[in-house]
């Protein structure tokens, strides 16, 4: 298998070469890939070199999107490519961890009678958040995301 691409992203242009590689005696069939990344004047802003093995290309995709994305978004919160006017909170889209979800669902639990919005906005910034991703995780939880101390499905 051999893959060359190459696109124009704002003011720069990104080249990719992958290139399969046969498995060996001590080495999984493998895909090696050439990453580029040049500006408009020809200054090389991205360069890399990878071997991920076949099976794990999934994998190696979906992590590597997360750590640009969250590097990204490290270095240019505010940028308005993405067409956000404020940055994403720093774990979105990311999936919550069992310690997150144990945290959010005690607390949600234990705020009998406090407004749903506001303890969504508290946990929301605490978590790294959005609103709407503390309020969708709830009933997966077994948490009523209306009111505040209530277990799912109770009256």
């Amino acid at each position: 298998m051999d893959f060359h691409n190459e696109i124009r992203v704002g003011q720069h242009t990104y080249g990719i070469n992958a290139k399969g590689e046969p498995a060996s005696e001590d080495q999984p069939a493998s895909v090696a890939v050439e990453f580029t990344g040049a500006d408009a004047d020809g200054r090389v802003v991205a360069e890399g070199n990878l071997l991920v093995a076949v099976d794990g290309l999934g994998d190696a995709s979906a992590f590597l999107a997360r750590t640009l994305d969250g590097l990204a978004a490290l270095h240019a919160p505010w940028a308005s490519g993405r067409g956000r006017s404020r940055p994403r909170p720093p774990n979105a889209g990311r999936p919550w961890t069992e310690a997150d979800g144990e945290l959010l669902r005690e607390r949600w639990l234990s705020a009998l009678g406090e407004s749903a919005g506001r303890l969504a906005g508290e946990l929301a910034e605490e978590l790294g958040r959005t609103r709407a991703a503390v309020r969708a995780q709830l009933p997966r939880l077994g948490c009523d995301p209306d009111l505040p101390g209530r277990p799912l499905g109770q009256a």
